[in-house]
């Protein structure tokens, strides 16, 4: 039988690993404040710093009313939330106050710093959440002194931290309106100064089309305001995961992100951007169902969102709409076509690539790919090279 001495240790030791989290928030919260462009936000973190102190204090009290001493230790926030569409070593910057260069980023932008840190207090508050309820929990279970008033005290914390979660829900649309239009211009402009030192040219590039499943049911069945928040968030996240790894964004098409990554003659070099554009296709899914779903979906209870990938690379002629230095710059080529068909046939959560793409891979990497049957009458399109049908890969599952 375990002794009531076990209980109460046990007991304290989960308060002050409550302890210890809100230690380490009360200093991220002190770094958001400092960082965060959106006024909002900065606003409702500094209400949510006296909060974090008073459920700091509440926690102190009840860990010495059961004879335990408080930590003064911090835990390690970001265990909370580790994104898994970044590329190794890809860390975000301490202080990020400047602006990207015109000719690409040399740290992330306030804007997307911005998003990738909320998406984490989400993490954070939800892990917190879960947190306090399991403490309530297993305190209503044991016979401890001031029971009831211990509970109460930490009822309080959870309520507060409730509130704060909600507080989100209810702004991030919002947050997002405010944010959307800075980082949507800066991915963008990435990609088009790139374009610019190729205009009137063919160059070789790997194209991929990122899509939305079932954008079109959703707009149809969910408020207008519902919609928008999941299409910026879902164009937000593919650019992000497009500009981790090296590519860059040429547009965006209703419910479609259209990227490229440069490709090489150079067969070293070839089956470097070949893969890093495979992996990026696989990131991208990853992205959809590992962090937008975990947040938007799980905790915030939007529609779960399932994305499908089209690559392919070849050939494309570089052409301005225009003769001013800022009229924008497009993609003609066989390889847009294909990647945009390639995707149609794509299925929900799959990466699908085109026969080019497949040959530049190695073998390893081409083992995790298998045919795709097509019907003659869904696919007219053949290789040049052979003059037969062109062949399409589609990942493994």
């Amino acid at each position: 039988m375990i002794s009531k001495f076990s209980l109460l240790s046990d007991l304290v030791e989960k308060l002050n690993e409550a302890l210890s989290t809100e230690n380490a928030s009360t200093d991220r919260i002190i770094s958001r404040i400092d960082q965060t462009p959106i006024e909002e936000v900065k606003q409702r973190l500094k209400q949510h710093l006296k909060e974090t102190h008073n459920q700091k204090n509440r926690l102190r009290r009840i860990i010495r009313r059961l004879g335990g001493k408080p930590t003064d230790a911090k835990a390690d926030l970001s265990s909370s939330f580790i994104s898994t569409t970044m590329p190794k070593g890809n860390i975000l910057p301490k202080n990020v106050k400047s602006k990207t260069k015109d000719n690409g980023p040399e740290n992330s932008i306030p804007e997307e710093y911005e998003l990738v840190q909320m998406r984490l207090d989400f993490a954070l508050k939800h892990d917190e959440m879960v947190a306090y309820d399991s403490l309530i929990r297993t305190m209503q279970m044991t016979d401890i002194p001031r029971q009831h008033e211990n509970i109460s005290l930490l009822e309080k914390s959870m309520q507060e931290e409730e509130s704060m979660a909600y507080w989100y829900k209810i702004h991030t649309p919002l947050i997002l309106d405010n944010l959307w239009p800075k980082m949507i211009h800066t991915s963008i402009r990435r990609g088009q100064n790139f374009l610019l030192n190729h205009i009137g040219s063919k160059i070789p590039l790997i194209i991929i089309y990122a899509d939305l499943v079932g954008s079109t049911n959703m707009s149809m069945t969910l408020p207008v305001d519902n919609l928008v928040t999941l299409i910026r968030a879902f164009a937000h996240q593919i650019s992000l995961v497009v500009d981790s790894h090296g590519g860059y964004v040429l547009k965006y098409v209703g419910d479609a992100v259209i990227s490229f990554f440069p490709d090489c003659v150079n067969n070293k070099k070839k089956y470097h951007a070949s893969d890093t554009a495979v992996e990026c296709g696989k990131m991208m899914i990853n992205a959809i169902k590992e962090e937008i779903n975990v947040i938007l979906h799980k905790i915030y209870k939007y529609p779960e969102l399932f994305a499908k990938i089209g690559i392919d690379a070849g050939e494309n002629a570089i052409v301005q709409f225009g003769y001013e230095q800022l009229s924008p710059i497009d993609l003609l080529g066989y390889s847009m076509n294909i990647a945009s068909k390639i995707t149609s046939l794509t299925g929900a959560n799959k990466v699908s690539i085109g026969e080019n793409v497949y040959k530049s891979l190695d073998h390893k990497a081409q083992k995790e790919f298998h045919e795709l049957s097509i019907s003659d009458g869904r696919w007219k399109y053949i290789n040049y090279g052979t003059d037969k049908p062109y062949k399409v890969y589609t990942l493994n599952s």
